[in-house]
């Protein structure tokens, strides 16, 4: 592999952000889910009953909020997802058969990722990407 280091890390975040989406898309086709739908069900999963507003926090990177009641509509429509009075989402039974089946694909591409990244490198990234977006937060305009 080629590196070129002149290029901005503009690039290299939204590359990575595209060939993310695609990997994530591939490996989820089989369970009929997008990378929007494994992260939702993620976050559901994660939080085991999650507000439509926590969820449009999690997810505003990725939607905006008219976009996200289609993304929770598909796996509501079969079942995975449910609402509670207050419109609380939760996984199903049935979603959380679906989001084990989906985690053990998302297993698979996670260790693509990190293939011959460190566990000191992958903290570093990570720790150098919240300060640059701690600081562009909270720059002023």
């Amino acid at each position: 592999m080629e590196t070129t280091p002149n290029l901005p890390i503009g690039y290299w975040l939204k590359r990575a952000d595209e060939l993310l989406t695609r990997a994530i898309n591939q490996a989820q086709e089989a369970t009929g889910l997008t990378r929007t739908h494994w992260q939702v069900l993620n976050s559901v999963q994660e939080a085991g009953t999650l507000s439509r507003e926590r969820l449009e926090g999690i997810m505003q990177t990725s939607l905006d909020s008219s976009g996200l009641e289609p993304i929770i509509a598909e796996p509501a429509g079969r079942g995975w997802l449910a609402r509670n009075d207050s419109d609380d989402l939760r996984l199903t039974d049935a979603g959380k058969q679906q989001y084990q089946a989906a985690l053990s694909l998302q297993s698979e591409v996670r260790k693509r990722v990190v293939q011959g990244v460190g566990e000191e490198e992958y903290t570093t990234v990570i720790r150098v990407l919240q300060k640059i977006v701690d600081n562009l937060e909270t720059t002023p305009e």
